[in-house]
């Protein structure tokens, strides 16, 4: 009962921080202004957007199916898609919780650990962190100079940037990195395994990293790097698609989508249910910075969001319904 409460609290707090952040970011908005440029899109575009999402999902399922399947089991790719799509559903309501979802089902209908099939998440999820560092990076690289120009024609940001920039600031950092790295060895290396808490944090962090090299047993590495890279392609051609849905965003140009992408998959990271009220702030705050209207850039956060968010609900129902019938004679995890 008290777990229960703790769930529905949890569920409360972050649809509140979704809402209060969707609302700081629209409170000023003109909606019959958001209304006309709703009425400008041209819908169709958001059909090849569809398609593209699944694939993704699709190729997210086989390389997650890859990992389940490194020790020498036969988890079925029907299960790991539909398990894929539940997770993101429930993502829709508690942030996070879509991991742990898609695991237990996995875990209950391919009768797999669910230690086991949590840590192969855990791989994953870093994984796409690599990937998206990468992005970021590269994203970065080839847009300094519109993000200078940004910078220079706001000088209250630009002052910001310099202060926390600045060489005593960036020695602090370097400090405390190297401080750290030198502390997280030691702490794998057990040296503080005479403190109670300290050892329980170094045995989580050994196996966090055990866990993270099991991706040596993928029969197929290059197959796995493949999926890898084509997910987040997929993901970024979901948002460039959109950008010939709205008049005027094609003419922005590639380079531009990859920046938008990047700062809004960074949005989508935010405790608020599908990042909602994040993504938009950074989706937004991109789209500026490359001097499109203000209203344009809340029309496009707010109808791209709503659609894909519309797309996962839809697909993750589907699923939710399709796994237990799917499954029938595979309802017990003995394991367990």
């Amino acid at each position: 009962m008290k777990d229960s409460y703790k769930n529905i609290i949890k569920t409360i707090l972050f649809i509140s921080v979704g809402v209060l952040l969707f609302y700081l970011v629209y409170k000023d908005s003109d909606f019959n202004q958001l209304l006309q440029e709703a009425k400008n899109v041209n819908y169709l575009w958001f059909i090849p957007m569809v398609v593209v999402g699944m694939l993704s999902h699709i190729s997210r399922s086989i390389r997650w199916q890859m990992l389940l399947n490194s020790d020498g089991s036969k988890v079925r790719f029907t299960n790991t898609f539909l398990a894929v799509l539940n997770g993101y559903f429930a993502n829709l309501a508690v942030p996070r919780l879509g991991e742990v979802t898609r695991c237990a089902i996995v875990s209950k209908y391919e009768k797999q650990n669910f230690s086991k099939v949590l840590g192969t998440m855990v791989t994953e999820r870093l994984t796409d962190v690599i990937v998206l560092g990468l992005i970021t990076v590269a994203a970065i690289s080839l847009q300094t100079n519109q993000i200078s120009d940004f910078i220079n024609n706001n000088p209250d940001l630009g002052d910001k940037l310099d202060k926390f920039t600045s060489l005593p600031i960036m020695i602090a950092f370097a400090a405390f990195s190297f401080l750290g790295l030198i502390f997280l060895f030691m702490l794998m290396k057990g040296k503080f395994d005479n403190i109670k808490l300290l050892k329980k944090l170094s045995e989580f962090i050994r196996s966090f990293w055990n866990v993270f090299l099991s991706i040596r047993k993928v029969k197929r590495p290059l197959l796995f790097i493949f999926h890898s890279l084509f997910i987040w392609l997929m993901y970024f051609l979901m948002l460039y698609i959109c950008f010939f849905a709205f008049d005027g965003f094609n003419k922005l140009g590639i380079l531009t989508a990859l920046f938008v992408f990047v700062a809004g998959s960074f949005g989508m990271v935010a405790p608020a249910p599908n990042g909602i009220g994040a993504y938009h702030f950074m989706t937004i705050q991109a789209l500026l910075i490359y001097g499109v209207l203000e209203e344009k850039a809340e029309a496009f956060a707010l109808i791209v969001h709503a659609a894909q968010t519309l797309i996962l609900a839809v697909a993750g129902f589907t699923s939710f319904i399709l796994v237990p019938i799917l499954n029938k004679e595979n309802k017990s995890n003995p394991n367990e």
